[in-house]
């Protein structure tokens, strides 16, 4: 697929790649901190090893072609240390307990290098939920911010590159607040599963879908995070 130079047309061809890495942005390994102090079970915890998965996902970006903004959205589907279903009944955007959405993101293109396409992704956020009565619903992007916020990791900008139909890019996120959730019997505490960050690994197709009224073209996607390891082992 050629990717022309039009804003609006590189946007619908960039977006689901580029907003993977807007969940992914930030390259920081800095310690998080809980804003709210864990409950013993939690403390109990261990943390995720470096390299080892923290989580899977599957997500839409909605983008707004006319102007460049974007919301990356969806569901987790499995939770390291967790061994029970992440969902109320059979498996869905509609019955995921967890959820996550970016805060609203610019992309800005660049020159191709080549056959490569190119962009920036704005600095910002990426959110993770609790919702004890499930409602995602992917006409609604909204509705994957919904529920008890858990975790919010934060992200620099980055450079984006997509070749071809598939999109793929990893990227480190800081941990920047936690708060503690009842799940399964324990309480949890993304403090202590992934106390100094994560990094994504997505893939997104370039095959778009319909939206929402603010985003009207979305792209799917599904990725895994992993776990950033203590700088401090580093020295």
């Amino acid at each position: 697929m050629k990717i022309t130079d039009t804003f609006s047309q590189r946007t619908l061809t960039l977006a689901p790649s580029l907003l993977v890495l807007a969940l992914a942005l930030a390259g920081w390994q800095s310690q998080a901190h809980a804003q709210n102090p864990a409950p013993d079970t939690a403390g109990k915890i261990q943390e995720t090893p470096a390299g080892q998965i923290v989580w899977h996902h599957v997500g839409r970006v909605f983008i707004n072609p006319s102007n460049g903004q974007f919301v990356y959205v969806g569901y987790l589907v499995h939770i390291g240390g967790i061994d029970s279903s992440l969902f109320n009944g059979s498996p869905s955007e509609s019955t995921a307990y967890f959820t996550f959405s970016t805060d609203v993101a610019q992309l800005t293109p660049l020159p191709n290098n080549g056959d490569v396409a190119l962009d920036l992704v704005s600095a910002g956020t990426f959110s993770v939920y609790y919702n004890a009565k499930p409602n995602g619903d992917w006409s609604n992007p909204t509705s994957f911010s919904s529920g008890k916020l858990i975790a919010t990791f934060q992200r620099k900008e980055s450079l984006f590159p997509q070749i071809g139909p598939i999109s793929f890019h990893s990227l480190s996120e800081t941990l920047l607040s936690s708060h503690s959730f009842e799940f399964d019997g324990q309480t949890w505490n993304f403090s202590h599963i992934a106390p100094h960050g994560i990094t994504f690994a997505q893939f997104f197709s370039t095959a778009p879908q319909r939206g929402a009224a603010e985003y009207p073209v979305a792209f799917s996607g599904a990725g895994t995070v992993m776990a950033i390891g203590d700088p401090e082992d580093r020295r």
